[in-house]
């Protein structure tokens, strides 16, 4: 399937996260990183055996002994604003199949796979040039990595970028991340504001509290998704101990957020629903009025949304999911309706809409 998001540009460089980020104990299949309740902002700073690289440190590196230094997600965090609305939708990821390494470059509108075929040391400290082979048109593509010495950054030059930074994506940048995305003001039904505000503040109708997050990645090794990824909002008292914890899910400009319970394994699951706010951020708001008036004309709803972030509906066409672009010099909002199928994701209609009067012009 083929993943679309809303475009999405990208962030600062990452070094601390939220005043610091503390790894707790391990559960079975299970990890949960738990931020700092303060501070919310951060500077971010085939021929195998025969194929060698050296670092700063003089050491030897084969093929595979770097390619496993660069195993993993790489995130390209270059604008606050997009990550606020967005997520992170921009990334490389190097991952490990038996002895094959793939690299998987994220878009906003599709992710391309690459077998990495061979690589080659430009002869210069931490700079190497990634040959990837594209099984679908039997291109080769070359990916140039210019890597920081502690191999927690890399600024990557192919067809697609031009000396882009990407920051590893370590525990302490996906909770960042993660806070970045929960920040701000939202509405319920009765137009009460709910606030997250920098800095670890709750302000609610009823309460104000210091806060936290934290998430938990559950793994399933042998079903389809692999992972799922729980997020929390972690309430603390005056000394930084959780006094309460609530399961949220943010799908597009919609926060939802859940008591917890404990199932058998003491796992932190769902519980009742506190509950379902809209986020009053401008741009976001009109891009999801849009695609919600299109959606009704098929009684869309949203059935899911996968890791990237990209929502997926159901209709009465099948399954669905949306893009939208805009405005245009008129105020109009581009609309494009896409048909899922387990092997491709086809344009089915396109529309001008008019998120003010709500009116819906196809494009023919």
């Amino acid at each position: 399937m083929k993943i679309r998001v809303i475009t999405i540009a990208l962030l600062l460089s990452l070094i601390a996260i939220l005043g610091g980020c503390n790894k707790s104990q391990s559960v079975v299949n299970n990890k949960e990183y738990t931020s700092s309740p303060v501070k919310t902002t951060a500077n971010v700073s085939t021929n195998e055996n025969n194929s060698v690289t050296q670092t700063n440190s003089s050491t030897i590196l084969t093929m595979t002994e770097l390619l496993n230094k660069l195993q993993g997600d790489w995130y390209n965090l270059n604008d606050e604003k997009s990550i606020k609305e967005n997520g992170v939708q921009r990334s490389i990821m190097i991952e490990k199949k038996g002895n094959d390494y793939t690299l998987i470059e994220t878009f906003p509108d599709t992710a391309l796979s690459y077998k990495v075929s061979s690589i080659q040391y430009l002869g210069n400290n931490n700079s190497y040039s990634i040959i990837t082979h594209n099984g679908d048109d039997k291109k080769n593509i070359d990916f140039t990595f210019n890597i920081s010495d502690d191999f927690k950054s890399i600024n990557i030059t192919s067809d697609y970028d031009k000396n882009v930074k990407y920051v590893k994506a370590t525990d302490e940048t996906k909770q960042y991340v993660q806070m970045l995305q929960l920040l701000g003001t939202y509405k319920d039904g009765q137009d009460k504001e709910y606030v997250f505000k920098a800095g670890g503040i709750a302000a609610w109708p009823n309460k104000t509290f210091k806060f936290s997050v934290s998430f938990i990645e559950k793994l399933f090794p042998n079903s389809s998704p692999s992972k799922a990824v729980y997020n929390y909002i972690i309430v603390n008292d005056n000394n930084g101990k959780e006094t309460m914890r609530y399961l949220y899910e943010i799908i597009g400009n919609k926060l939802t957020i859940y008591k917890t319970t404990l199932d058998k394994e003491n796992n932190y699951i769902k519980g009742a629903l506190v509950v379902t706010l809209t986020k009053s951020n401008g741009t976001t708001d009109l891009i999801q009025k849009a695609i919600d008036i299109v959606g009704k004309k098929y009684n869309a709803v949203v059935d899911y949304k996968v890791e990237s972030g990209q929502m997926f509906y159901k209709s009465d066409i099948g399954e669905i999911s949306f893009d939208c672009s805009g405005p245009d010099n008129t105020n109009k909002y581009k609309v494009s309706i896409f048909k899922e199928s387990n092997s491709s994701s086809d344009i089915f209609k396109e529309f001008n809409v008019d998120v003010i009067s709500g009116s819906v012009e196809e494009i023919k």
